[in-house]
């Protein structure tokens, strides 16, 4: 009989108070170890594979393992028991890894509420079965419902109790991929009470949806559709995503309660402004998420890409885009992602396929865009079920794939360089792109013209495609959750790409930042409405026309293309706009910089206001570049950005001439006086020249290559550096300059 290797140590430290945790300190390399533990007939039989995985797992430089389930019940004793995943525990511990826990799989429930709950709780046998159609409880059992509740609060005591002293635990995954979808009475009064705090009173709310409610108890989000107002429809999508946050702070009160130190991490699937798609299911902000964690975390799935795409795999621009949106839904904390995909979701898929060159490009993207960690859904691949011989860093054989040799290979730098990196950040963007989530669901309403109900998702990809490809980094900040002046101060320049939906406070905080010296660029269609739904009688609205420098009196759209004729001091050539385009009349000192080709009316203008500038565009920019690369929009999308004083981290000079290479991505972090540069080409060729940095008044004793662990020669004259450097295709470098 084998018995807990630590029992001792957990036996002693369950005498004592909890000790203040400390989250990780290094970059996260994990994996989740999912099992099915009906598979194996006997103890034994699992404690001989656990041997086995948890040695590999080693081997291969991983220092976290998520584990999922945590027990496993007794249908004899109709009781939890744990021996299992007391034995998994216990080697993760002696390996010297951390362990974390799932506590809440998306909305599964067998592991909490296994099926003969449903006949100890009156009622919820035969209101499951109608409501269903199923007795088996397989999945969406609704955790939020008040009978239900105390069940999930007894697993979670039962957990903690059991593994919240560990010293080997890390942290908890709270709620694995949030997605609450019930639409049961006790969420209907809870979307009262929503309304009711966001409205104040019932007369407000009629004004609000235009309808003639009498009483609080007739308002309800099952209405047919309402062409007086879209916000009943925009409130319901709005208060379902913030219940999920809702939802997750309740969660972590209840784990407080046993376990009141411990880094909690939840992690929505990705970001919407990066997943294409109308709201529901997997696809729900982050943002009310991001709020309660003390880890921010994300699935991340770029397959889905692949999709929709005809298999063409994820272009780079959208994984900086899906990582910057991470980032900046995490302000102050740091974030990981919680799943990584490892490989197709089953036997028989086409698509998602991983190679090892792949995993680590992806990678070190994502740490290149200040993401902390990463967990590897899954170490195993899944061996029954829906997704069989789907995911997993090994092969069936429990051997790693070249996936999982990739993983090795970032584990291994990451035990040498993982706290250096850990407490490097990326340099504060100069740049920001607005955007507004009642906007964004104004552009998913409509459903007369296909090709524009996802117009707003492409001019924001748009805009920040043409500023990553030349590594102008941007950050991307939400005006729906409040933003005042001295956040926009440290940015030289914000974009608006097709913001439709302007709120006044925004407005008037805008006017402030031009009128200090900062520079705005804004697109067609911008700030023609408020947030309550209604049209400004002058556009753009809430002000600024005066901002801008003109009024939009008309408007047209056509599935077609215009021509803009650029005509500035700097430049001069053409790009096309798509679709829409506004009519603009000029008021006092608005300069033209391009005009509609044919009939000479203003495209294009700029506007002097206090200290700063404001340019407004009579067509949509971003939305103009997202899938037509070869149209130069992107020229004047970073031409203004640089004239602003909003220029790359580092630039990289091809050999034999000056030109900048567009085939590397290049970030530069800080941690004191070292700094970090990530360098990923992702581009079938090689490419050599010079990489040349400002470091301020730092002199620079060493450059190492952490990823291939060599010394770089490096020239620094006065406040530059410059590194001569080779960058072999598909291949990252990553160097440490020290003082």
């Amino acid at each position: 009989m084998r018995r807990r290797l630590s029992a001792t140590i957990i036996g002693l430290l369950l005498s004592v108070s909890f000790v203040m945790a400390q989250p990780p300190k290094t970059i996260i390399v994990g994996t989740v170890y999912n099992v099915f533990h009906e598979e194996y007939p006997s103890n034994e039989a699992f404690f001989l594979q656990v041997d086995q995985d948890v040695s590999r797992m080693k081997a291969a430089g991983i220092n976290h393992v998520m584990i999922f389930p945590m027990g496993q019940w007794d249908p004899e004793t109709k009781q939890l028991v744990w021996k299992r995943t007391d034995y998994l525990v216990d080697k993760i511990a002696e390996a010297g890894m951390k362990f974390v826990p799932i506590m809440l799989k998306e909305e599964q429930c067998s592991y909490y509420f296994p099926i003969w709950k449903f006949r100890e709780i009156r009622g919820m046998w035969d209101r499951y079965n109608l409501n269903n159609g199923s007795k088996n409880n397989r999945e969406n059992v609704d955790f939020a419902d008040p009978v239900v509740y105390p069940v999930l609060e007894a697993y979670f005591k039962a957990v903690v109790k059991r593994y919240g002293r560990n010293p080997a635990l890390s942290f908890y995954n709270i709620w694995n991929e949030p997605h609450y979808s019930s639409t049961g009475p006790h969420v209907i009064v809870r979307f009262r009470k929503w309304l009711q705090q966001k409205y104040g009173s019932l007369s407000v709310l009629r004004s609000a949806w235009a309808e003639e409610y009498s009483t609080w108890d007739e308002v309800s989000p099952f209405l047919a559709e309402n062409w007086d107002s879209s916000l009943p429809q925009i409130d319901w999508i709005v208060f379902r995503n913030e219940l999920n946050g809702i939802l997750l702070s309740q969660l972590v009160q209840t784990l407080r309660k046993y376990d009141p130190v411990h880094a909690v991490n939840a992690n929505p699937v990705g970001t919407p402004w990066a997943n294409f798609s109308s709201f529901g299911m997997y696809n729900i902000d982050d943002r009310p998420i991001a709020e309660h964690n003390d880890i921010n975390g994300f699935s991340y799935y770029p397959d889905i890409w692949e999709r929709e795409h005809q298999l063409q795999p994820a272009p780079s621009w959208l994984h900086d885009l899906s990582f910057s949106v991470m980032r900046c839904s995490s302000p102050g904390k740091n974030y990981i992602l919680t799943e990584l995909y490892t490989n197709a979701q089953n036997g028989l898929a086409l698509n998602g396929y991983l190679d090892k060159t792949s995993v680590k490009l992806l990678a070190w993207t994502a740490l290149a865009n200040d993401c902390k960690g990463m967990i590897y859904w899954k170490w195993s691949p899944f061996m029954r079920g829906r997704q069989s011989l789907g995911r997993g860093l090994c092969r069936v054989d429990g051997q790693l794939a070249p996936r999982g040799e990739a993983v090795k290979d970032l584990g291994t730098v990451i035990t040498t360089y993982g706290e250096k990196i850990f407490q490097a950040h990326l340099k504060q963007p100069r740049v920001a792109i607005l955007v507004d989530m009642v906007g964004l669901l104004k552009t998913l309403e409509q459903t007369t013209e296909p090709s524009t109900t996802k117009f707003m998702y492409e001019s924001v990809a748009g805009v920040f495609k043409a500023l990553d490809e030349a590594n102008i980094t941007a950050d991307m900040l939400r005006m729906d959750r409040g933003i005042d002046l001295k956040a926009l101060r440290q940015y030289r320049i914000v974009y608006l790409p097709f913001q439709i939906v302007m709120r006044k406070a925004v407005a008037d905080v805008l006017n402030d930042y031009v009128r200090d010296g900062g520079w705005l660029v804004a697109d067609a269609r911008t700030a023609i409405q408020d947030e309550k739904d209604v049209a400004y009688g002058t556009s753009p609205g809430a002000g600024l026309d005066e901002l801008f420098g003109v009024v939009r009196p008309d408007w047209t759209g056509q599935k077609a293309w215009l021509d803009v004729q650029l005509t500035t001091k700097e430049d001069r050539y053409e790009f096309k706009g798509k679709y829409f385009g506004d009519q603009l009349v000029l008021k006092d000192h608005t300069t033209v910089l391009g005009t509609f080709a044919g009939t000479q009316e203003p495209a294009l203008v700029e506007h002097q206001y206090g200290k700063g500038t404001a340019v407004l565009s009579a067509v949509p920019l971003g939305a103009s570049y997202y899938d037509s690369q070869e149209n130069p929009v992107n020229r004047f999308i970073t031409a203004v950005a640089r004239k602003a004083g909003a220029f790359s981290d580092a630039e990289f000079f091809r050999s034999g001439d000056s030109t900048f290479s567009r085939a590397l991505m290049i970030r530069v972090h800080t941690a004191g006086a070292s700094t970090v540069i990530y360098v990923i080409n992702e581009d079938s060729l090689e490419v050599a020249g010079r990489l040349s940095l400002a470091v301020a008044d730092t002199k620079i004793r060493s450059v190492t290559d952490i990823v291939s662990g060599g010394k770089i020669a490096f020239a620094q004259k006065g406040q530059t550096i410059e590194i001569p450097m080779t960058v072999a295709s598909k291949d990252v470098v990553v160097l440490l300059l020290e003082p």
